[in-house]
C-alpha cells in the first residue's frame, strides 16, 4: 500500500473505527486511543495490505481486538450528555435517537448491534470476532432489539422541554 493508499484508507475508515471503539467503551478518550492504535497498526502493516475490501475487514478485526485489549486496562463510563455530544453528527432526528439508544445498551449488546447493523457483519462473523457462539450473538441481538423497542416507545433520547 502506498502512502496515498494509507491516507485513503484512513479517510475511509477512521470514523467507522471510532464508532466501533465507542460501542466498546462508551468513552470518547478510550475510543480515540483505540482508533489511533488501530491506525498505527495499519501503518505498520501497510506493505502487506493492498485490497481495499480486505483492508476494511482487517481494520474491523484489529479494532475489535484492540478494544478487547484496552478493556483489560480501562474501566470507565460516559454520561448520557457526553454520548449526545459525540452523536452530534448530522443525521435525521430519528437516526440520532436510535444511535443514542444503541449507545445506552449494555456493552455486550451494544457491540453486537453495532457490528451487525452498522458494520453489516453476519452472526457467524460476529461470533468469530468476539469468540462466542452464534446463539450468544443471536441472544444479544434479540435482547438489544427488545430493549430498544421498549426505550424508543417510552422515551425519546433527545428530550426537549
Amino acid at each position: 500500500m502506498t502512502e496515498q493508499g494509507y491516507e485513503d484508507a484512513v479517510l475511509r475508515n477512521s470514523q467507522r473505527i471510532f464508532l466501533i471503539a465507542l460501542s466498546f467503551f462508551s468513552n470518547q478518550s478510550d475510543a480515540e486511543d483505540a482508533t489511533q492504535n488501530v491506525l498505527l497498526k495499519l501503518w505498520k502493516h501497510r506493505e502487506k495490505l493492498n485490497d481495499p475490501t480486505h483492508i476494511d475487514k482487517w481494520l474491523t478485526r484489529v479494532t475489535v481486538n484492540e478494544c478487547r485489549s484496552l478493556l483489560r486496562l480501562r474501566r470507565q463510563t460516559i454520561s448520557y450528555e457526553e454520548i449526545e455530544a459525540l452523536c452530534a453528527v448530522p443525521a435525521a432526528q430519528e437516526e440520532q435517537e436510535l444511535m443514542l439508544a444503541v449507545l445506552r445498551l449494555p456493552k455486550e449488546q451494544r457491540v453486537a448491534v453495532h457490528l451487525y447493523y452498522y458494520e453489516e457483519f453476519s452472526v457467524r462473523e460476529i461470533a468469530r470476532l468476539l469468540h462466542i457462539s452464534e446463539n450468544a450473538v443471536k441472544k444479544r441481538l434479540s435482547r438489544a432489539r427488545e430493549t430498544l423497542r421498549n426505550r424508543l416507545k417510552e422515551e425519546p433520547c433527545n428530550e426537549t422541554e
